[in-house]
Order: structure tokens, then C-alpha cells, then sequence
């Protein structure tokens, strides 16, 4: 599994099937999403990516909510992923300006 954290540097990825999320924990309901992107990237012979967070959106959103608990670090996160058999993951770094972007923005331009 490759880990990408520079967007400037990203390959030409292979019949991409890629899935956004955070993948806190990466818990059953993670594991799902990740079983039906491996099916489908065995389908298209492509690759799989993994876009995620660093950090947490919520933790940029909502800085010093004490309720806000982590269940896996970035390593572990990535550790985890990585057992689940994706083959790429993007490690998007989440800022305020980066929330800011209007949902059209983000899908066309990012």
C-alpha cells in the first residue's frame, strides 16, 4: 500500500475506485465500504484509493470539543486500511480554508 500526503505529488492512478472519508476506527461499517471498493476494483482491474483527513475535520471545525475523541491515530488508521487491502491512500491535509470551499468547488476543482 502506497501513503500519499502531498497532493502536488500524487500519481496517475489506474482505474481509480476511490472512497472519501475520515475512517476514524475504521469500524464494520468502514470495512463494508472497503469490501465493495476491492470487488469493484477487481471488476475494472484498477486501484484503489482511500481519501482521508489529517487531521480529523472535526477537529479543525470544532477545536477544543472536549466530547471529540479519536479512536485510531493517523498511523494506526493507515495500519488498518492497509489491512483491508486498499491500495492507495491520500492523506488530505484539512484545514479551515480547505472547509471553506463550496461543495462545487470541491468536486470540480479538488
Amino acid at each position: 500500500m502506497q501513503v500519499f500526503t502531498d497532493l502536488q505529488k500524487l500519481p496517475s492512478f489506474r482505474n481509480t475506485v476511490l472512497t472519501i472519508g475520515s475512517f476514524d476506527g475504521v469500524h464494520a461499517g468502514h470495512r463494508k465500504i472497503l469490501e465493495q471498493v476491492q470487488a469493484l476494483t477487481r471488476q475494472c482491474g484498477g486501484e484503489s484509493v482511500v481519501l482521508t483527513f489529517e487531521p480529523h475535520p472535526r477537529a479543525v471545525l470544532k477545536p477544543g470539543d472536549a466530547a471529540f475523541k479519536l479512536i485510531s491515530l493517523p498511523p494506526e488508521k493507515i495500519r488498518l486500511l492497509e489491512t483491508c487491502g486498499v491500495d492507495n491512500v491520500v492523506l488530505v491535509p484539512f484545514t479551515p480554508e480547505f472547509a471553506i470551499r463550496s461543495a462545487r468547488e470541491y468536486v470540480e476543482n479538488f
